[in-house]
């Protein structure tokens, strides 16, 4: 007797049934089986981890639908994030120890190589020679055309003229250079400038250039 059942449970595991006698599994089952991370809970914290990058199967699709709920977090496209831009336009009030006023300035090309800005303003000069201006303290009106461009990874243009007028006398400055890196650490920076002043009738210029090479350190 126990030699029949020591026989029967050395045979048991190398016994098999029938094919006729096996269920053919639901395809549903069959589908689970075949891919096993699909088995896995749908995750609905904030940090899933690899789950944010999958999209959502039937699961959370029906139970979206079922409970009015929005979109899973991490389900939307990282395409539509974008930083806020910075604004084109500026306004600013100031006040020193030659001028007091403010000023409004717009930048009409940024996006690219070259640069465009304009600057208006108004103010009261207090100290006639505190600085490129006019020649006499009172109310005064000021603007500034900035022009510039770049040239590649190594070349910049740039050009300001700067303007003021009061008081019957105008004042114009024109300043003109071109920086070029030389090396990593080295910058070469020229300029070259034109002051008009304009009292009544009478007029007088003066101009004056620089060259210059700077490292940085």
């Amino acid at each position: 007797m126990l030699g029949a059942l020591g026989l029967a449970l050395l045979a048991g595991p190398f016994v098999t049934l029938p094919a006729t006698a096996t269920a053919e599994p639901a395809p549903q089952v069959a589908a689970l089986g075949a891919d096993p991370a699909r088995m896995r809970l749908w995750c609905y914290s904030l940090r899933c981890g690899d789950e944010e990058w999958r999209s959502p199967g039937p699961v959370a699709l029906q139970f979206a639908s079922e409970t009015g709920a929005g979109p899973l977090p991490g389900s939307e496209p990282w395409i539509g994030l974008s930083a806020p831009a910075t604004p084109r336009d500026s306004r600013a009030s100031y006040a020193n120890d030659w001028r007091i006023g403010t000023r409004y300035g717009v930048q009409a090309l940024r996006d690219g190589p070259a640069r465009i800005a304009v600057q208006v303003g108004a103010g009261y000069r207090m100290a006639p020679l505190g600085d490129d201006g006019i020649h006499l303290p009172g109310p005064v009106m000021r603007g500034a055309l900035d022009f510039g461009y770049r040239f590649g990874e190594r070349a910049h243009w740039n050009q300001l003229i700067q303007w003021e007028a009061g008081q019957g006398q105008t004042f114009v400055k024109q300043s003109v250079g071109l920086d070029v890196a030389l090396w990593p650490d080295w910058m070469l920076e020229t300029d070259f400038a034109i002051r008009h002043d304009e009292m009544g009738r009478s007029g007088l210029e003066s101009a004056e250039s620089s060259v210059q090479l700077h490292r940085r350190f």
